[in-house]
């Protein structure tokens, strides 16, 4: 199956375009928290504007279409899974309130005969597949411990920053895949600059399919048989301290309104789970914690702390873009969701997704907001 490049549908660009005329443009492009859209991609936008033709946009839905034909499929391999979790050499049983049913494994400067570490994976059918990792995050992490995917044209390899977005899945990839049952996902143990973690991975069928419903134990996850947690694995994160939402409940909130139809509101009402445009799932997300936001991505941009750099973003961050260029008003907005990606609704995909942020033209900064409990 081709994967999936283009979409939105056109007819509602021209209303979209009505709607932003309304809007001034003066008022987003100076002013405290202002910043420069950033100029490197300057392809077809996945965010609201993207600039497709119709035929781009009936290849997109026939592959959308294809993909869908396929009942949903997933499979999560952790450090506790009997016969598909081989760590020559790692360090075993390491606990945390974040890790996947609270333990994992690592590999550090002590660790100097520790091996590739491999996740062993049923890939049922060939076909493209999202990989997700998941890990607890520490400042001794490596900031570019190198995950291996094999593919049907070799092992494509990728780096994450394991300092970062711990304790929920991690979107590594997308992948075209043949069937089989294999050691499909290599983690490699490093270069000594820091420890490497490898905690669990998820395969799911498909580029816009959502990972699997898991939490860990510090949000109320299960803990995996055999693990015991002890005291000083106890995590509290600053938000959980001061009685303030954290990013990881933002996110899992949000997820539960992946592939909902994307349309435009207005002119379309927004409605939770049948038609949500960009401003209107954040709008949802945010109210489900008793936080009113105004159903418009150049409103919500008023709303939070502004985030001056992308290095400093933390999930559930706020995103927003101009993709018509810095003289206009900004015209998307999505969730930071790690490593790159964002939960946003498509017009792209024409429905809720996790896409890489840098596929959408003119990025303009991000806010952040974090309502009390």
């Amino acid at each position: 199956m081709r994967k999936v490049q283009i979409v939105f549908a056109a007819a509602c660009m021209a209303a979209f375009f009505v709607f932003i005329a309304s809007i001034s443009a003066g008022a987003q492009t100076s002013g405290e928290g202002s910043s420069v859209p950033e100029q490197g991609f300057t392809g077809v936008s996945q965010g609201t504007i993207t600039g497709a033709s119709q035929s781009e946009l009936e290849a997109v839905r026939q592959d959308l279409a294809e993909e869908d034909k396929l009942p949903y499929y997933s499979q999560v391999v952790d450090d506790t899974t009997t016969a598909r979790f081989a760590a020559p050499g790692w360090k075993k049983g390491a606990t945390s309130e974040l890790a996947h049913g609270g333990s994992y494994a690592f590999s550090s400067s002590g660790t100097p005969d520790a091996k590739g570490l491999r996740f062993k994976l049923r890939v049922p059918t060939s076909n493209d597949y999202s990989l997700y990792a998941w890990y607890p995050a520490t400042a001794k992490n490596s900031t570019a411990a190198r995950f291996g995917v094999r593919t049907s044209s070799g092992t494509k390899w990728t780096t994450l920053d394991q300092t970062r977005d711990a304790g929920y899945w991690v979107k590594v990839g997308d992948y075209d895949m043949k069937a089989g049952d294999y050691y499909a996902v290599t983690v490699s143990p490093g270069d000594g600059s820091g420890r490497v973690v490898a905690d669990a991975v998820a395969l799911v069928r498909g580029v816009t399919n959502q990972p699997p419903d898991h939490v860990a134990p510090l949000d109320g996850g299960r803990v995996s048989t055999g693990v015991t947690l002890d005291s000083q694995d106890v995590t509290y994160s600053a938000a959980s301290l001061d009685g303030r939402v954290t990013g990881r409940q933002l996110i899992r909130q949000g997820k539960r309104h992946l592939d909902t139809p994307y349309y435009l509101s207005p002119p379309a009402p927004c409605w939770a789970y049948a038609k949500e445009d960009c401003s209107c799932i954040t709008k949802l997300v945010f109210r489900h914690f008793g936080k009113q936001l105004p159903d418009s991505p150049v409103q919500q941009w008023q709303y939070g702390r502004h985030i001056t750099s992308k290095s400093d973003l933390k999930r559930g961050d706020l995103l927003f873009w101009k993709e018509g260029g810095y003289g206009g008003p900004i015209t998307h907005v999505g969730m930071y969701f790690g490593n790159g990606y964002t939960l946003h609704a498509s017009s792209y995909y024409h429905k809720v997704v996790i896409s890489k942020m840098k596929y959408i033209n003119g990025y303009y900064g991000a806010t952040r907001l974090r309502p009390r409990l």
